[in-house]
């Protein structure tokens, strides 16, 4: 039986590399890179989306595309850095699109990632794929581009948004960090202890992307969640208690957040309660529930 091709955008970040590893043995796997130097490898292409760049014999044949690139979204909020966070995801979705339609192409799906910050901060209700729309400028990147990608619905394609809160991975990001930290004896909490993050595996979500192509009635965005909440204060005390038992734990108040991060610091303080119910209803377990399995 021949494998299906799937198309992976972001070639160089973390969870796209991830991705790549995971999907490789069930599919061909292509990557969009905007880097040249990473063409020496198979199946590897390029693309320029700020001067409207994109090799055609990646998108050939393609079935599936899953498009994770996007500007380092923690970078520093300068008037520049917002408008690469911007254009790296609206504008290149928006290439895929004119790409596959100029060329006369089908594909079956388009997976998007997503963020929860398309969702009003500080609210205490949990926040299902329905709810209001934050009118912040981090919400309106999220709603433009899912909006990018519900454009392909008119190639009929199924259209599919990963809306993905904080990754736990150990060897990137968050945790990346904080494992550190505590190694060398402590641990700091940004904001308030007691403040709920919604949390993801890179597992968990290479599972799910699976889990889409293969279901074909998975369509639209999805709160990709594990249903177990932690706040700031339990993840380091679960470090703590696993890893590193002689760490201390040390909590900075919010002014010093707005100080270091300015305006960024909003992402950070954001309370949002995220509903993990339409991700569960579709039958997709998460493998990865509980901190101390990927600690």
């Amino acid at each position: 039986m021949t494998k299906e091709i799937v198309l992976i955008t972001g070639y160089n970040g973390s969870l796209a590399k991830h991705l790549t590893n995971f999907l490789k043995t069930k599919y061909i796997v292509r990557s969009l890179t905007t880097s040249k130097k990473s063409l020496i490898y198979n199946n590897v292409f390029f693309w320029d989306p700020s001067n409207e760049i994109l090799d055609a014999n990646a998108l050939k044949g393609c079935s599936h595309i899953i498009h994770l690139a996007g500007f380092p979204i923690l970078s520093k909020w300068t008037k520049k850095n917002k408008k690469l966070i911007y254009d790296s995801r609206i504008i290149s979705s928006r290439l895929i699109f004119n790409s596959i339609k100029k060329l006369g192409l089908k594909i079956e799906t388009f997976i998007s990632a997503s963020a929860i910050g398309i969702y009003k901060e500080n609210t205490g209700n949990n926040q299902k794929e329905n709810s209001s729309k934050s009118k912040s400028w981090i919400g309106k990147l999220v709603s433009d581009w899912e909006d990018e990608s519900n454009k392909f619905e008119e190639l009929n394609a199924r259209c599919i948004q990963l809306r993905i809160p904080l990754i736990f991975d150990k060897k990137h990001g968050f945790l990346k960090y904080n494992l550190l930290s505590m190694k060398f004896g402590m641990g700091l909490i940004f904001g308030k202890k007691n403040q709920i993050l919604n949390w993801v595996s890179t597992n968990d979500i290479c599972r799910f992307i699976d889990f889409s192509i293969k279901n074909k009635n998975i369509q639209g965005p999805f709160n990709i969640a594990s249903s177990k909440k932690y706040s700031k204060i339990d993840i380091l005390r679960n470090i703590r208690l696993n890893k590193y038992k002689y760490s201390i734990i040390i909590s900075l108040p919010d002014y010093l957040l707005d100080l270091i991060f300015g305006e960024k610091s909003s992402i950070i303080k954001s309370n949002i309660n995220i509903c993990s119910k339409k991700i569960n209803d579709t039958g997709f377990v998460f493998s990865d529930s509980e901190i101390e399995k990927i600690i």
